[in-house]
């Protein structure tokens, strides 16, 4: 008994949260840092003779060096071992490490790096982790006290429908205390052993979940659901990378293409004040994405292969969300930032045929749109074209409202007018 009430008055004084745990981890580098800086000045000093001239510049020039070309890199690595080993790389403030950190997020990433991560910021001992898989089905990993493995299939662990149902209208996690009146749902939580779910929910689709033993506090929270949004793309392109090298000699295109069907509809469209935006029914050569950029502006992307095959739709699918999940890591900024991803995509796809693409902004009451391609037709009052190809075209809205045309079948309906102020 005293031992626990022991353990409970030490772990109230122990750093829990991300940023306090991060500060003592600064906080004791940077000390570190200063008393090897200082040491080594004494030490150097008492070696130089007090008769020669200058004999404190030299000791502090001698210093200096030490702790720029020694002691800075060590402690650098040092931080980073500390962080990576303590904390999660993905969480760091440092915009560089950041950046650094998300080229490494990949599939194999999530589950060997971003799970445990996810489970020692909730401050829990254990967490299993549920992922999709291009079958439809999830597969399951187990971490327990440092410890982490791959759940066998043999364990017949199901998600029924109604468990994904919940999920999805818990965007922001669910306890299992919101569970006690959903006698079904409660059972789910208690096979795995579980206390708190937060969903991956990507385009209204659960592509997994994790679940932990602590309920997490908001701060922790709040961590979760930027890890949980980028798994959600991480495995959303997964899936949709399986099923691109899976038809590199175009083979069974039509069994793929129904596979990944339900990943392939048009982004969601904002609701901005003032605009109306309708989206008309497209085909599989074509595909639309809308996102915002670092500044916050409301860009969009309409993609053209120019080619029936049924697996254009899945290319097309994987590459815009690529620039989606690059444009939630506000690493995007501009049309030319959106080009270069959209051409170096295609490039890494060792994709020969041509392509099409119109890149559009939409700001206070206009459109800026740049055109690539012959077989789009951007029209007022059905004649008037309102757009040329490969200039950076600014179009007011105030004429009546604008269409975007692909070989005369709509795709996109702009339409502009001025809010009333009340």
């Amino acid at each position: 008994m005293n031992s626990g009430k022991f353990k409970n008055s030490l772990k109230y004084f122990l750093p829990s949260s991300y940023q306090l745990k991060l500060s003592v981890t600064n906080i004791f580098t940077r000390t570190l840092f200063i008393l090897l800086v200082y040491l080594s000045y004494f030490l150097i000093l008492s070696q130089i003779p007090e008769q020669m001239s200058y004999h404190l510049e030299l000791a502090l020039l001698l210093t200096s060096a030490f702790a720029l070309i020694l002691y800075l890199p060590i402690i650098e690595r040092l931080t980073r071992y500390i962080r990576t080993r303590f904390l999660s790389e993905y969480l760091t403030e440092d915009a560089e490490s950041y950046r650094q950190a998300i080229k490494r997020f990949n599939f194999d990433a999530l589950i060997k790096n971003v799970f445990p991560d996810m489970v020692k910021i909730t401050g829990s001992h254990s967490g299993t982790m549920a992922v999709l898989t291009q079958n439809g089905t999830f597969a399951f990993h187990s971490y327990f006290r440092g410890r982490q493995k791959k759940l066998s299939p043999t364990k017949d662990i199901i998600v029924k429908t109604s468990f994904q149902s919940f999920l999805l209208t818990k965007r922001n996690g669910a306890s299992v205390a919101e569970t006690y009146s959903h006698e079904n749902i409660n059972n789910d939580f208690m096979e795995l052993h579980a206390n708190y779910i937060y969903p991956f929910i990507f385009r209204e689709k659960l592509f997994g979940f994790i679940a932990v033993s602590n309920i997490p506090n908001a701060e922790a929270a709040n961590s979760l659901s930027l890890l949980a949004g980028q798994s959600a793309l991480t495995i959303h392109n997964h899936i949709l990378s399986y099923h691109i090298s899976e038809n590199k000699k175009y083979q069974k295109e039509a069994e793929y293409a129904v596979r990944v069907q339900n990943l392939l509809e048009t982004g969601t469209i904002p609701e901005l004040l003032g605009w109306k935006i309708t989206a008309f029914k497209r085909t599989n050569r074509n595909l639309i994405e809308f996102f915002q950029v670092e500044d916050g502006s409301w860009f969009f992307v309409i993609l053209n292969a120019g080619k029936s095959y049924q697996h254009i739709g899945i290319i097309l699918s994987y590459i815009l969300g690529v620039v989606y999940s690059q444009s939630r890591l506000r690493i995007l900024k501009g049309f030319s930032d959106i080009k270069s991803l959209i051409q170096s995509t295609f490039q890494k796809l060792d994709w020969k045929e041509n392509y099409e693409l119109i890149i559009g902004k939409i700001g206070h009451s206009e459109l800026y749109i740049v055109q690539e391609g012959k077989q789009f037709r951007i029209t007022r009052n059905a004649e008037e074209v309102v757009a040329s190809m490969g200039w950076k075209n600014m179009i007011n809205m105030d004429k009546g409202p604008i269409i975007i045309q692909q070989r005369g079948e709509p795709l996109l309906k702009f339409n502009f007018e001025e809010p009333e102020i009340k």
